[in-house]
C-alpha cells in the first residue's frame, strides 16, 4: 500500500540503515482502542511548517529491503498487540497510558528504546544508540522508530555526547497511509511528549517503558526471548552512584534503579509514578550486582538546556540554540548542522 511521508525539514541524503546497539545486559488483555484513537501525533494547518511536503511512496528513505522486511514485522507485532500493550500500560501507573504515546523504539532487527521530550518532534535516548564513535554515529545517524502504535517515524540525530551518554534526535519523516481528501491541508505535526522532571527525587516510585531485545543473553544456546516488543515495568530509583560525576555515565550509568529492564531497553524512560514525568534514561546494567542504571535528570536537564533548540513547546525550562556544554569541551557533545 502506497504510504504518505511527511518531510519535516532539509538533511543530508545518502545515509545507509543500520544499528551498532552496545550489547549490555540492560535489560492478555483486552482494551477496545485502535490506533486512530490513541495517536501519539496529531495534524495541523501546515502554514506553521513551510518546509513540509507530501511525497508518496511504497518503501521508506534510507531502508534496504532487509532492514524495510524487519520493520514491517515489527510494526505487525505491535498492532496486533495494542489492546494488550495499553492495558499493561494501566496496570502498571495511571500515568503510563500517557507515557506510551510518548515512547518510541527502534525499528531495526535488534532493539533500542527513546522517548519524545518536545511537541515539534525532538526525541532523546542514549548515545551509544546512535553509536559508540564519532565515525559510527556520523555513518548512522538516521533511524526508524516506531511507537507502539505501529506508527513509524524516521529521525536524525543532532547532538550526540558520549560522555553524558545521551543524543538528541529530530523527527524528518512520519509515515502515514495515504489521506482522505484535504488531508493535505492538515499535514503539520504535534507530538506527544513528556516532561523532565523538575527536581530529582532519590528514591521515587517510578515505571519503565522499554524495548526488550529479541535474543536471549541468558541462555547458553541461541535462542529467543518471549518477551513483547514493548514492556512496561515499575520499580524506585535507587539513588546515584557516590562520588561520581552526575554527567559521566560513559562507562555506566550513574542513576541507580530497579525497574526490570533486558537488552534492548537503553534509551528507555524511567517516569515518576506520581506525575509521569522524566527522572532519567535506562542505559546499562552491573551483573555483580543485578542493578539497573541510567542516566539522571540533572545530566538530563543540562543536556536539554544546552542543545534543545528555543522553542514554544521546549519542555526544560529556558532552553537555547546548540552551545558548547557546561563544564565540557567541545568534542565531549557533538552539534551538527541542523538547517530547518
Amino acid at each position: 500500500m502506497p504510504t504518505l511521508l511527511f518531510n519535516l525539514g532539509k538533511h543530508p541524503d545518502g545515509l545507509e540503515m543500520s544499528i551498532m546497539p552496545r550489547r549490555l545486559h540492560s535489560h492478555a488483555k483486552s482494551s477496545e482502542l485502535t490506533t486512530n484513537s490513541h495517536s501519539p501525533i496529531r495534524f495541523v494547518p501546515a502554514s506553521t511548517l513551510s518546509e513540509s511536503r507530501i511525497i508518496f511512496n511504497e518503501s521508506l528513505p534510507d531502508l534496504n529491503s532487509t532492514e524495510l522486511l524487519a520493520l514491517r514485522r515489527k510494526q505487525q507485532r505491535l498492532r496486533n498487540s495494542i489492546p494488550s500493550t495499553v492495558d499493561l500500560a494501566r496496570e502498571t501507573s495511571p500515568q503510563a497510558v500517557r507515557a506510551l504515546k510518548s515512547t518510541l523504539i527502534f525499528g531495526q532487527a535488534e532493539a533500542g528504546t527513546a522517548v519524545c521530550i518536545d511537541a515539534r518532534g525532538w526525541i532523546l535516548t542514549c548515545a551509544h544508540c546512535f553509536g559508540e564513535t564519532r565515525q559510527e554515529w556520523q555513518t548512522y545517524r538516521r533511524k526508524w522508530l516506531l511507537y507502539y502504535t505501529g506508527l513509524a517515524v524516521q529521525v536524525e540525530c543532532r547532538v550526540w555526547d558520549p560522555r553524558r551518554d545521551l543524543a538528541l534526535a529530530k523527527v524528518i519523516h512520519v509515515e502515514m497511509e495515504q489521506p482522505q481528501p484535504g488531508v493535505a491541508n492538515m499535514r503539520c505535526p504535534i507530538f506527544s511528549y513528556i516532561s523532565p522532571a523538575t527536581m530529582q527525587d532519590p528514591t521515587a516510585s517510578i515505571f519503565c517503558i522499554g524495548q526488550p531485545g529479541a535474543d536471549d543473553l541468558e541462555s547458553r544456546l541461541p535462542r529467543k526471548t518471549a518477551y513483547d516488543l514493548i514492556e512496561v515495568s515499575g520499580g524506585r530509583l535507587c539513588g546515584l552512584i557516590p562520588n561520581v560525576d552526575p554527567h559521566d555515565n560513559s562507562e555506566i550509568g550513574v542513576l541507580k534503579h530497579d525497574a526490570w529492564t533486558y537488552w534492548g531497553h537503553s534509551g528507555a524512560p524511567l517516569l515518576r509514578s506520581s506525575d509521569g514525568t522524566l527522572v532519567g534514561l535506562h542505559s546499562s546494567w552491573d551483573d555483580s550486582t543485578a542493578m539497573r542504571h541510567g542516566v539522571p535528570l540533572i545530566a538530563i536537564r543540562a543536556f536539554l538546556e544546552a542543545n534543545l533548540p528555543a522553542g514554544p513547546a521546549g519542555p526544560a525550562g529556558p532552553v537555547h540554540h546548540p552551545i558548547e556544554l557546561a563544564g565540557q569541551s567541545e568534542s565531549d557533545a557533538i552539534v551538527i548542522d541542523s538547517s530547518e
